[in-house]
């Protein structure tokens, strides 16, 4: 009778084991649930940051092939011009004398060529799978254009550009949406251009700067 006895109580602990998991089972598939959607949103914010500190990398990068190109610009234009000076110089003092002049005088356009600017170039797949550095100044020697120029050039051609700054700024933006729900990632450019307020049509953004 002993064990007949314990194995009914048995069965009744089981039974209101059974009952309270499964009125907690509701609960806890919802709780599942944010933590799946919660762990989901985490990825996300960690590629963004992947895709930002590679996109921060390769600016550094940029800038310091810029530096040392126009630090290297520099010295031949001061080479190129003690050697016109020296060839000068064999004529007349008179003749040596205006040569400096009209080189101190000349437009800082005339003897120096545009280095050291390179923005980020989001195209058409958006974040985070289009988004690259480009550096303006290369663009512009290579072309011989103005900066603003190929600022432009790329603007028409859909590209939306940024600073460091404004970029670093749009990717703090958009891990807060995504966290609290707003965005979803993959973003695509007429999503971006949205979202910071660009003409959709024309998509013809300013290089945004954050104060």
């Amino acid at each position: 009778m002993g064990s007949l006895k314990s194995f009914h109580e048995h069965q009744r602990n089981s039974q209101s084991q059974a009952r309270k998991l499964t009125e907690a089972g509701p609960a806890l598939n919802a709780l599942f649930a944010t933590e799946g959607i919660r762990l989901e949103r985490e990825d996300e914010v960690s590629i963004l940051r992947v895709v930002h500190r590679a996109i921060v990398e390769q600016l550094r990068r940029a800038k310091e092939i810029e530096a040392s190109l126009s630090c290297g610009h520099s010295q031949m234009n001061a080479v190129l011009f003690l050697t016109e000076l020296t060839v000068t110089a064999m004529v007349s003092k008179g003749n040596r004398m205006s040569a400096i002049e009209d080189y101190l005088l000349r437009k800082a356009s005339d003897r120096k060529q545009p280095f050291g600017l390179a923005m980020v170039c989001i195209g058409l797949r958006g974040l985070p799978d289009d988004a690259r550095v480009v550096s303006i100044s290369q663009l512009a020697r290579e072309s011989n254009r103005t900066e603003p120029e190929i600022v432009n050039k790329l603007q028409d051609q859909g590209y939306l550009i940024f600073s460091e700054e404004a970029f670093s700024f749009l990717i703090e933006r958009l891990v807060d949406d995504i966290r609290e729900g707003k965005l979803h990632s993959p973003l695509s450019r007429d999503k971006l251009a949205e979202i910071m307020g660009f003409n959709k049509q024309k998509l013809r953004v300013k290089i945004i700067e954050v104060e």
